[in-house]
């Protein structure tokens, strides 16, 4: 009896936690944004303030622009989301390839019901205020 507890707690704390992420591409194609490094950068902040305020924001570790912070359900449960630029190569209609960024929302933790709609609404903002830069490009490949 004492071990079946202990599986059923191991089992419980394994699938509490979960992740999901929000791309801009995937197996259908997608968009590539030319944009320079700093409004990548600004961008990503402008999107995750909108969610999360900028104080508990923290960039994050990778060669990219990306930032993480915390949002809560309950007491307790928090998820953490992290917005990245992942660099890649993006194909204009005349056929020129062009250097770029795209977009990854992803949250991890143990309160989806907040931490989804938070990266799906971040994830939204991002790919709005990049349409309107009007450098999108069809995704070829990550760099």
């Amino acid at each position: 009896m004492k071990n079946t507890l202990i599986a059923i707690a191991a089992l419980t704390l394994i699938t509490a936690c979960t992740g999901s992420t929000v791309t801009s591409v995937g197996k259908n194609g997608g968009n590539v944004y030319a944009l320079p490094i700093a409004v990548v950068d600004r961008m990503l902040v402008d999107a995750m303030s909108a969610e999360i305020p900028s104080g508990e924001l923290a960039r994050g570790s990778t060669n990219y622009p990306s930032y993480s912070g915390e949002v809560m359900w309950g007491a307790v449960d928090t998820d953490t989301i992290t917005a990245v630029a992942k660099p890649a190569v993006g194909r204009k209609l005349d056929g020129t390839e062009v250097d770029g960024y795209v977009f990854e929302v992803s949250r991890y933790g143990t309160a989806p019901a907040t931490g989804s709609p938070t990266a799906k609404r971040i994830h939204s903002k991002l790919q709005a205020d990049a349409e309107l830069t009007g450098t999108g490009a069809a995704f070829v490949r990550f760099k």
